[in-house]
């Protein structure tokens, strides 16, 4: 359970459209980035490292990144 709850989206009107895309694309958007955007350069912080992570030039697929990254979450729990 997180100890800070999350904001609704618009709360940081600079992470509004950001979130609103992710929304459209995803049909959510994770808790964690909803109570992150209390500070909004962490929030785009670490979309920065997700895009790093996820580069399609990589040595290693996008599958394969996807996959892990799945597995990863499904182990700890997460059900996004």
């Amino acid at each position: 359970m997180a100890r800070l709850e999350p904001l609704p989206i618009g709360a940081a009107p600079e992470l509004k459209e950001m979130f609103e895309k992710q929304l459209a694309t995803n049909h959510y958007v994770a808790n964690s980035q909803l109570i992150m955007q209390r500070k909004p350069k962490l929030v785009m912080a670490l979309r920065g490292l997700s895009a790093a992570v996820f580069d399609a030039d990589g040595e290693v697929s996008l599958g394969l990144k996807r996959l892990l990254a799945y597995v990863v979450a499904r182990t700890h729990g997460c059900h996004y």
